[in-house]
């Protein structure tokens, strides 16, 4: 009875001596984790930024305790603000941020809380939300490594070769923004020409298509149109920012990219190339147009967009030489021939 007596009371002792220590520990904790992921920091931020993408990254959709991302809130393309629900009653507040690192980005995804009573007990076992949030942070800056350096990274280039382009009649909405904001664009003006031209019950003749009117190489941005083919030309209202069009027939190379629009420099690449070994050059009467057949309005995976490249061209003039002219000296005076 004595030796239960004593355990007991050592037992007891140990229980009022970690409760006073967990009561008095203090509570507030940071998680902080971090990927050096193989993706301009431009790519990265403008795919944590688009809410549809957190599917992609979520690290809670395969386990019981599901999470929700409430509302997030980006800045200066470096800091992304998110506010997650975890099951159905725990808010976290979050932060991603993003740093150039070499020919990396460093990624941190942080928040910070208090722990109660029983979340500080769990902490000393290494259990609790602490820890679990430092672990499914983890798993989520993996999930999105892995997505960006093959989803974004994985493409293929066919060059279709020489191509006619038949007269077209198409709205248009014009823009200018730098090269790689170009899908967000086309994510927010397509359904705006789709909406018109559902209001109007005019029909479409075609896949959307992209025409570049200019490029400024310092400032690194376009002016180009987001564009969509009619039966028939459709008179717009004066004072709309959506304008009608029409191209007349042109030929063209044509190359088809599948895969992230990042990619387009590469397929121009493959174009040029094409037209010289081919003795074409580019036209200046007509401008390039690209066809979006998949985009992100349609597709997630930006492994399965599939883009159209159009070049206009004609076809080099051949350097015709000069013959060198040839000058009669008309003084000379011809001899006879000597008779004998």
């Amino acid at each position: 009875m004595k030796i239960a007596k004593y355990i007991f009371l050592l037992v007891l002792l140990f229980v009022i001596t970690s409760s006073i220590l967990i009561i008095t520990k203090d509570g507030s904790y940071t998680v902080v984790k971090s990927k050096l992921i193989k993706v301009p920091k431009n790519t990265v931020f403008n795919y944590l930024a688009e809410n549809k993408n957190w599917d992609v990254i979520n690290p809670w959709k395969n386990t019981l305790e599901k999470g929700s991302l409430i509302k997030q809130k980006a800045f200066n393309k470096d800091s992304i603000a998110q506010i997650i629900l975890l099951n159905t009653d725990n808010e976290i507040k979050t932060t991603l941020k993003l740093a150039d690192s070499l020919n990396y980005t460093k990624i941190s995804w942080i928040t910070k809380g208090k722990m109660s009573f029983k979340e500080k007990f769990l902490g000393i076992i290494n259990r609790g939300q602490k820890n679990n949030l430092a672990d499914n942070f983890e798993i989520g800056l993996s999930n999105l490594n892995k997505i960006l350096t093959t989803e974004i990274n994985t493409f293929n280039i066919k060059i279709d070769g020489f191509v006619n382009r038949d007269t077209i009649f198409y709205i248009q909405k014009p823009a200018t923004c730098k090269l790689e904001q170009l899908p967000n664009n086309i994510k927010i003006i397509l359904p705006k020409l789709q909406k018109l031209l559902f209001v109007t019950k005019r029909k479409t003749n075609g896949q959307p298509f992209i025409i570049y009117h200019s490029k400024d190489t310092v400032a690194n941005t376009i002016t180009f149109s987001v564009a969509i083919p009619t039966k028939e030309k459709v008179q717009i209202s004066a004072g709309s920012d959506i304008y009608s069009g029409q191209n007349n027939p042109f030929q063209a190379v044509k190359a088809t990219l599948t895969g992230n629009y990042n990619h387009k420099k590469e397929a121009v690449a493959k174009i040029f190339a094409y037209m010289n070994e081919n003795k074409l050059e580019q036209s200046p009467k007509y401008k390039e147009v690209d066809i979006i057949l998949k985009n992100t309005t349609t597709d997630k995976s930006a492994s399965k967009w599939v883009t159209e490249i159009l070049i206009p061209v004609r076809p080099i003039k051949p350097i015709v030489k000069k013959k060198p002219k040839v000058i009669v000296d008309s003084t000379a005076v011809e001899e006879e021939p000597i008779m004998e």
